[in-house]
């Protein structure tokens, strides 16, 4: 494959930022090509079809937050064979994030530790980003979602605010929306995922959710909660109480990990930040069962980890995830990545004899109870 054997190699030679960034802008130079790169990459059969509440997804391969985090290239990246995607996070406050170098990539383990800090550039420029995306067409055609997180120097007492005051700017231009009480590398932000504090985060955004949709005379937009796989499932199951008490759409499972290292065989493995990749398979797959199996199906998970084939995503979908999200696969699968997962799914699919994608989810989890 031409994107392995030279291109990456090429890319991995350049500091990983500057490399990402440097892709990014080619990306946002491609929107005239749209139309081909989509009609080449999307695999188009209704057996990947996949609803959950409102949103449907051409297919169950999207694209996780980080990637785009200023909405430099939506439609484009769009046209990669997603089914959907998310742009962020994105704060209340335009901020750098945290000092470089802040981004490593660990090719022995099929990895990458990322300490960026929510770098972006604010909810009120993106949100006039995207709505000048819209007035000229340049929307991504699959459902887009907005991951938000909390701006650094604000502290834990006033996060409800803070994000009330990005999901109100940002609220017209998502087709959903994740809140991040996850990531390793913003301080004290995983405190939100206590009982207490998450439901009053939660409440509060549903809240508004409500009341925006009301007023634009629309039906509320779906939320969803983004949580770390570095907890016990004892709290994994009071975040999924908080979860249902609030009516939220569903969980996406996992971010990254800011703990786990061993194994890791990479020089860069001992930065700190937060583990992608293939060393969280296996973890973030057990999460995904346990939420399953916890509220019997009832709670859509979107799964993220350590998706880099079709079998990886069939695993996730099989535990117990509605859909999935790639990142850290992209990278280092290359640009026909949902491309070759999507029609993997669907061989896998006919070998176990199911008729549609929605048929495989829980499998596995259900064949256990």
């Amino acid at each position: 494959m031409l994107y392995k054997s030279l291109i990456r190699s090429l890319l991995f030679r350049k500091d990983p930022e500057k490399s990402h960034e440097q892709i990014l802008t080619l990306l946002s130079h491609l929107e005239f090509l749209y139309g081909t790169l989509n009609s080449f990459y999307r695999v188009e059969d209704e057996r990947l079809r996949v609803q959950i509440g409102p949103l449907t997804f051409p297919n169950p391969v999207g694209l996780a937050a980080g990637f785009d985090k200023n909405a430099i290239a939506p439609k484009p990246i769009s046209a990669f064979g997603f089914g959907f995607m998310e742009i962020g996070a994105v704060t209340a406050q335009a901020q750098p994030g945290n000092p470089k170098p802040r981004l490593y990539r660990l090719p022995e383990d099929h990895a990458l530790i990322n300490r960026l800090g929510f770098n972006n550039e604010g909810a009120e420029a993106i949100a006039l980003k995207l709505e000048r995306l819209r007035a000229r067409g340049a929307m991504p055609e699959i459902p887009l979602g907005i991951n938000i997180g909390r701006t650094k120097i604000v502290e834990t007492k006033d996060a409800v605010a803070d994000f009330l005051a990005a999901f109100e700017k940002l609220f017209p231009h998502g087709d959903f929306f994740t809140l991040n009480v996850s990531s390793p590398n913003t301080p004290n932000l995983r405190d939100l995922q206590e009982k207490t504090l998450l439901r009053e985060l939660l409440a509060a955004v549903q809240e508004k959710n409500r009341a925006l949709a009301t007023r634009a005379k629309i039906d509320s937009k779906p939320l969803f909660v983004k949580i770390a796989p570095d907890m016990k499932f004892s709290q994994v199951d009071e975040i999924i109480d908080v979860v249902e008490a609030v009516k939220l759409t569903g969980i996406v499972a996992t971010n990254a990990t800011a703990y786990m290292r061993e194994g890791l065989i990479s020089p860069a493995g001992r930065e700190p930040g937060g583990l992608s990749g293939r060393p969280i398979t296996r973890v973030v797959t057990t999460f995904i069962s346990h939420i399953y199996r916890a509220t019997q199906g009832r709670l859509p998970v979107i799964g993220v980890g350590g998706i880099f084939n079709a079998e990886d995503a069939y695993d996730k979908i099989k535990a117990g995830a509605s859909a999935v999200q790639i990142y850290t696969g992209w990278i280092y699968e290359g640009p026909g990545a949902v491309k070759r997962i999507n029609r993997g799914l669907l061989k896998l699919l006919e070998r176990d004899g199911l008729r549609q994608i929605s048929e495989a989810v829980g499998m596995e989890s259900r064949s256990r109870n």
